[in-house]
């Protein structure tokens, strides 16, 4: 593990873990902290990041579904609960829900680069070396 500064929230060293190919120590840092702080938004988004790094997209989506109950003006988290829905298959629902992240907020490329992979995998067109969780 590596080592974390004293002053490193825990949702920022599970975002280190998740940016460093750890998923699995995030989500070992972010259980116990939403068993306390079930209302934390950020640590459900970083949850779900951590879930989709380690390929556990059931896990992934209901983390990132809390995440956007809890702060539905977020685009931020509906994008990237689009992306997980877009990966596991189900499109309409992640364009249902890249569509809300673009009402939240209409300038966040994100989410219609989300939307342009989602019309390449109807059409053949899709190159998935761009399947980057933000």
């Amino acid at each position: 593990m590596p080592v974390s500064d004293p002053s490193e929230s825990p949702i920022d060293l599970a975002k280190r873990f998740v940016r460093s190919n750890q998923p699995f120590l995030a989500v070992e840092v972010l259980e116990p902290w939403l068993q306390e702080y079930p209302e934390d938004a950020s640590a459900w988004s970083a949850l779900a990041a951590a879930r989709y790094g380690l390929d556990s997209l059931p896990e992934a989506r209901a983390a990132a579904m809390k995440a956007t109950e809890l702060r539905p003006d977020s685009a931020r988290n509906w994008c990237n609960l689009g992306m997980i829905l877009r990966k596991i298959g189900a499109f309409y629902e992640a364009e249902r829900v890249l569509h809300r992240a673009l009402t939240v907020d209409s300038t966040y490329d994100r989410a219609r680069t989300e939307l342009r992979k989602i019309h390449e995998l109807r059409t053949g067109e899709h190159d998935a070396s761009e399947d980057d969780f933000v």
